[in-house]
């Protein structure tokens, strides 16, 4: 990932550790609380609280203190009769959090997710707006009879909870776990937020706009157990084939390379990425002029293939003004600029400048491979970002 405010996912840092991931996989450290004495749960009506903040506030607790409960609809793929089995999945989670949906996902062995309808809700004997696990049939495996539900570790980091009562109208106070209730999973299902404490050293997280330019998918054998895809191992016994999913977006790659490495006339190419090493422009219809263009494009180049090692020219003999050709020269981003023109020729040479500076230069024609490599390995792109912490981000 690389982070920028363009991007279109977020990354989870921390400044102290380093410790960094997107928003899908990050984790976080919920803070220490002090044991409380166990209370009884009580019912308590609860009128007008549609919201885990309206509870909170009526019964005078932080959210943090409050259970809440998201359903979802979770539909798997069956490859004997190409349909999609459903279950419902019951998710309980502190109430100053959000369901992580890729974790949850992902700690059901994939599928697709959509919020539960409130007849499916009722089918599996709970109320819609005032849910919660007790008094269900709670699974206790991922497979057993009754409701799947799954719990956020956070339900574990505090003491009598807040929870709903699956009765319109009223909540439960008093709700602590394991002793209330029981979950078919427990694991971490909890969103990242910036503010949150670091998982390795306590610091607190930030969030901030990221790229993605790469992913791993870590398939296991989900697809090759259903579709029968084994291999043998060294006994010679049948097993399925573990799969994963590597991709590189080269789109994106792209996208990030020009958002860090531009000016306000085009983009600023890294040599490494570089379509084009050289820009040779003609200005002018003096045959003298594109007669020496030629000579350099030739020596440079066969049929357009590059003669010395490492440079490729793109070579620009339109009619057109001086001032088009700079700014499409600009625009593309190639990094060295060589403009063969009636001055430069009286001037002795060729005007060669690297494109992120001012400066221009007129150069013989003999020492120009030379000058092309020096202003190469003297690259600085545009800004303070330099390559090397660019590609390493």
């Amino acid at each position: 990932m690389l982070p920028h405010s363009a991007g279109e996912d977020t990354l989870i840092r921390c400044a102290a550790c380093g410790y960094a991931a997107n928003a899908e996989r990050a984790a976080f450290r919920l803070p220490v609380v002090e044991p409380q004495p166990l209370e009884e749960p009580r019912p308590l009506a609860t009128p007008g609280c549609k919201t885990i903040a309206d509870v909170a506030a009526f019964v005078g607790v932080p959210t943090s203190q409050a259970m809440k409960a998201v359903f979802y609809t979770l539909s798997l793929p069956q490859v004997e009769n190409l349909r999609e089995a459903q279950e419902l999945v019951f998710v309980v989670i502190r109430g100053d959090l959000e369901v992580n949906e890729t974790k949850l996902r992902n700690l059901l062995g994939g599928g697709k997710l959509r919020p539960a309808t409130d007849e499916e809700i009722h089918a599996a004997g709970a109320e819609p707006g005032y849910a919660s696990p007790m008094g269900l049939q709670v699974r206790e495996t991922r497979d057993g009879p009754g409701v799947l539900v799954v719990a956020d570790h956070s339900i574990e980091v505090g003491s009598n909870f807040v929870a709903r009562a699956n009765r319109p109208g009223y909540h439960l106070t008093g709700v602590n776990y394991p002793r209330d209730f029981a979950v078919t999973l427990l694991a971490d299902v909890a969103q990242a937020q910036a503010g949150h404490l670091c998982p390795r050293c306590g610091g607190v997280l930030a969030a901030q706009a990221a790229i993605e330019l790469g992913h791993c998918f870590k398939l296991g054998t989900r697809y090759s157990g259903a579709v029968g895809a084994t291999y043998l191992d060294p006994e010679g016994h049948e097993r399925p084939i573990v799969m994963g999913s590597y991709g590189i977006g080269v789109g994106r790659l792209m996208a990030a390379v020009i958002e860090t490495h531009h000016d306000e006339h085009g983009i600023v190419w890294p040599p490494a990425l570089a379509p084009f090493d050289v820009h040779l422009l003609t200005l002018g219809t003096d045959e003298a002029v594109h007669a020496q263009a030629e000579g350099i494009y030739a020596d440079l180049t066969v049929f357009g293939k590059p003669v010395r090692p490492g440079l490729e020219v793109l070579y620009d003999d339109r009619e057109e003004s001086a001032g088009v050709k700079f700014a499409d020269a600009d625009l593309i981003g190639c990094l060295v600029r060589v403009t063969v023109s009636r001055r430069s020729l009286k001037a002795g040479g060729v005007e060669v400048k690297a494109r992120w500076a001012e400066e221009r230069r007129v150069v013989t024609p003999e020492n120009l491979v030379e000058e092309v490599r020096q202003i190469l390995s003297d690259f600085q792109p545009p800004g303070a970002l330099s390559t090397s912490a660019t590609m390493r981000s």
